[in-house]
């Protein structure tokens, strides 16, 4: 008798316009429950049950229901799905065919199939590309298809495979058969073969792209750095510079490097190999005695010959424990000798006058021929580290400087110092540390050097993490616009066209204005987002392969060892840290703090947690013990030592 029933249908909807509805984003945990998160921050409980119907990141509306002084979401309505295309693992359910998605807190199986003449087939644990076509909140279940193979269950580098095709990258270098030669072998270049030039690289590298040279001079140097030059042979317009562009950069995995160029070009063709002659760009420069680089730079067309083939260590080892490394040469320890003073003057300089920022150490995985890691070392910045980057940063600032003199326009690496929205905040939290800044000239290049001298000379880590949080991203400009972060108003990189498309094509401009010509700008907006958006799938790919590999390395290591660490990040569910031995980031939980009858004060805004008479701060050092990994959410649970 109630079938059908207007009165009682209407009777629904007037109770159904009385209950509250929401609109939000799902967030799932590593549990079977969910929240809700509103676009003002709240958020509101969601039951295992109702997240069955809904994945992480779907953004859905529900209704707002209230039991026992709890509200918790029912969802209603889907708005837009979390899952299109992803990565998947291949699992079997009583012969029927499911997907477990590659993400740390999407962990339900799905229903899914290979599409028709696919061309390949599946087995238990091989890793897939899909898309989802059907969701359980529209359509009752979820439903995906498999269209592509990405990699066997037991292949090693599954993993980097894996990876690499979620964010859209190449797992491996470009296919190039045909034979390389010069575009214009008659191209006047000046012969400077017979000048000691050398490489300082990591031991394992193959792509050389930079050789130095230098010469002390009254009050100052002569330096000269040389870079490898692929626009030599590279054909603008061509197939090869296409998928260069279309890199935009080499990729640096842990352990896996994906050139931007085939290994014919990077590795044989341009690299500077010792002995061998070679068609380069040059940039001669001077530096004065106080480390000062003079506007004076000059570009030509060069053939030149490394004379040696050195790496970090050994340059370090010589200068640092004064060894007899390199004593059959007089010539080449003057020169690193010369090189070392030059960088160590330089970098004074820059201290003084623009914006410097602290080492970072690098780390390298060493894996076995099974693809697992058996041990983490850490690469400290040494002596020639520094001396390569001093006279690549003075390179590309000449760099800045002779494109906006000679064209106006380039590919400019430019960082506009603190986002606008944040200035306010800043204001505010740098008065707490009782300094005070003008809001009209934050925006000033040579003000906010001198705002980052100011904070660098209080000593204080906590205080320049917290700015640090206030800086706006860097950007690609056709326009010279200053460089806050380097403290430079003229800065375009042009001394890596082996693994930076950008870099190409800031030498092709630089050739142009030698040769006297008037290009025109090849940075469109198009091209500008492109390289933007390679450079953040690179980090994003680049830093979830590592934390992989952390999780696999410390999930057999032995919990009890104390390990160094340093305070990151400071939210209301405790502590970021970064393990210094291995550069792993881990996480404290508040509750591994203190005791539960222990009051925590947490103040995320001002980078700190105080309980009792301890005060844990960032950039502090404290000693810690991993007590678990969850490989699947890829975090590392760590807690202080007693």
């Amino acid at each position: 008798m109630f079938k059908d029933n207007p009165l009682l249908a209407q009777l629904k909807q007037q109770i159904r316009e009385t209950i509250p509805t929401v609109e939000g984003v799902v967030k799932a945990t590593d549990k079977n429950f969910g929240f809700l998160q509103t676009d003002n921050k709240k958020s509101y409980f969601i039951s295992p049950p109702f997240m069955k119907q809904l994945v992480h990141g779907d953004r859905i509306s529900a209704v707002v229901r209230e039991s026992n002084g709890k509200e918790a979401a029912e969802p209603e309505e889907l708005i837009e799905a979390a899952l299109d295309t992803f990565i998947a693992r291949v699992k079997f359910v009583d012969s029927r065919t499911k997907v477990i998605v590659d993400h740390p807190l999407i962990n339900q199986a799905l229903n899914a199939k290979v599409i028709k003449d696919s061309g390949f087939s599946i087995k238990e644990g091989d890793w897939v590309k899909a898309r989802l076509i059907k969701h359980a909140l529209k359509e009752k279940h979820f439903q995906a298809e498999i269209f592509e193979y990405v990699a066997e269950n037991d292949d090693s580098f599954a993993r980097w495979k894996a990876t690499t095709a979620k964010h859209q990258l190449a797992w491996d270098q470009p296919e190039y058969e045909a034979e390389l030669s010069l575009l214009d072998p008659s191209a006047e270049r000046r012969d400077i073969s017979n000048e000691l030039f050398f490489t300082i690289d990591g031991e394992s590298t193959k792509d050389m792209d930079d050789a130095v040279s230098i010469v002390a001079k009254d009050e100052g140097w002569s330096l000269k750095v040389a870079i490898a030059d692929p626009s030599a042979y590279l054909a603008e317009g061509s197939a090869l510079e296409a998928v260069a562009a279309k890199r935009a950069f080499t990729l640096y995995l842990p352990a896996r490097t994906v050139p931007m160029m085939p290994s014919k070009l990077a590795n044989e063709k341009c690299s500077l190999l010792a002995g061998q002659e070679r068609p380069a760009l040059v940039c001669e420069m001077t530096i004065t005695g106080s480390g000062e680089l003079l506007d004076d730079a000059r570009f030509y067309l060069a053939t030149v010959k490394s004379g040696h083939r050195l790496n970090y260590t050994q340059v370090s080892n010589f200068l640092e424990q004064n060894n007899e490394e390199f004593s059959q040469d007089q010539a080449l320890q003057l020169a690193l000798r010369e090189l070392e003073k030059m960088s160590q003057q330089r970098h004074q300089w820059r201290t003084e006058n623009t914006s410097v920022f602290g080492d970072q150490s690098d780390y390298d995985f060493v894996l076995d021929n099974k693809g697992r890691v058996i041990d983490i070392v850490c690469q400290a910045r040494r002596a020639a580290n520094r001396m390569v980057e001093e006279a690549m940063i003075a390179a590309n600032v000449s760099g800045g400087r002779y494109l906006d003199k000679h064209l106006g326009f380039g590919v400019f690496a430019c960082h506009s110092g603190f986002k606008p929205e944040k200035v306010d905040s800043l204001i505010e939290l740098l008065a707490k540390f009782d300094i005070t800044a003008d809001k009209d000239q934050l925006y000033d290049l040579e003000y906010f050097c001198q705002l980052r001298r100011t904070i660098l000379a209080t000593n204080n880590k906590r205080l320049d993490q917290l700015v640090k949080r206030h800086f706006n991203f860097g950007i690609y400009s056709e326009q010279c616009l200053p460089h806050f972060g380097l403290g430079e108003a003229k800065y375009a990189t042009w001394t890596s066209p082996i693994r930076k498309y950008s870099d190409l094509l800031n030498h092709r401009l630089i050739k142009c204005a030698l040769a006297g010509e008037q290009p025109s700008s090849p940075l469109t907006e198009q091209l500008t987002e492109h390289l933007s958006e390679y450079r953040k799938r690179h980090k994003f790919a680049e830093r979830e392969m590592a934390n992989f590999l952390y999780c696999e390395y410390f999930a057999e290591q032995d919990a009890t060892t104390c390990l160094d660490a340093e305070i990151t990040n400071v939210n209301r569910g405790g502590l970021n840290v970064r393990l210094l031995a291995s550069g792993a980031p881990a996480f404290i939980p508040k509750t591994k703090l203190a005791a539960k009858d222990q009051e925590l004060t947490i103040e995320s805004e001002l980078g700190y947690i105080a309980t009792g008479d301890l005060q844990y701060n960032l950039g502090d050092t404290v000693s810690v013990r991993v007590v678990e990994v969850k490989k699947l959410q890829q975090t590392i649970i760590a807690a202080l030592c007693e």
